[in-house]
């Protein structure tokens, strides 16, 4: 997979979390993932780039990530993977976090969100993040990597994929909709009016 002529896309890999990571907390600095910390973000990517329910893409020049984006074939069952797998590990990097009553309330927002999409007929694949550096933006990295991403889904015959975006975050609603996301709905996402929007990849 080729990115212009000094940049490469490639399968996100457990090497390339420590750099996700970081990328994710700088562009999505007010997120209630960014907010647990590197190390768990970290060890949430590592768990990612293994998951069989999910995947993701890098961009990478000269052994730099300069932008990614993960998806789920399965939100709930990744979940259920990253509890069975990883639940210690994680609980381990949380165990100061999880005392504050408002984190709690929103790791267990975050856990029972699946469960909601199931009640409006929402499609269980999901475009997790989406996150490129203050270097690279400016040149439509973040679209061909949603782009690339939608084709993978397509090989793995996915026919539906949602995103779930604050509603306040008028850059990204539009990036979505000019991917050929559509709006669905909108829900209350940790206290924020977010939106959900569907791509069917079925369409031509």
């Amino acid at each position: 997979m080729k990115c212009d002529n000094y940049m490469n896309m490639q399968s996100i890999a457990t090497t390339h979390a420590s750099q996700v990571a970081d990328l994710h907390i700088q562009g999505i600095s007010t997120g209630f993932i960014s907010s647990l910390g590197p190390r768990f973000v970290t060890a949430l990517y590592e768990a990612i780039a293994q998951s069989p329910a999910s995947f993701g893409i890098v961009a990478v020049e000269d052994d730099t990530v300069l932008g990614f984006v993960t998806f789920t074939t399965d939100v709930k069952a990744l979940y259920k993977i990253l509890l069975r797998k990883h639940g210690l590990k994680f609980a381990v990097l949380l165990a100061g976090k999880m005392l504050s009553p408002s984190r709690l309330k929103k790791i267990f927002e975050t856990l029972f969100y699946p469960a909601k999409a199931e009640t409006r007929d929402l499609p269980s694949a999901e475009l997790l993040s989406v996150v490129v550096s203050p270097q690279a933006r400016g040149k439509g990295l973040a679209r061909k990597l949603i782009e690339e991403g939608l084709s993978q889904c397509r090989q793995r015959q996915i026919e539906k994929v949602k995103v779930l975006v604050a509603d306040h975050n008028k850059p990204a609603n539009k990036l979505y909709q000019t991917c050929g996301f559509e709006y669905a709905t909108s829900v209350d996402s940790h206290g924020t009016k977010s939106n959900i929007y569907v791509a069917d990849l079925t369409e031509n």
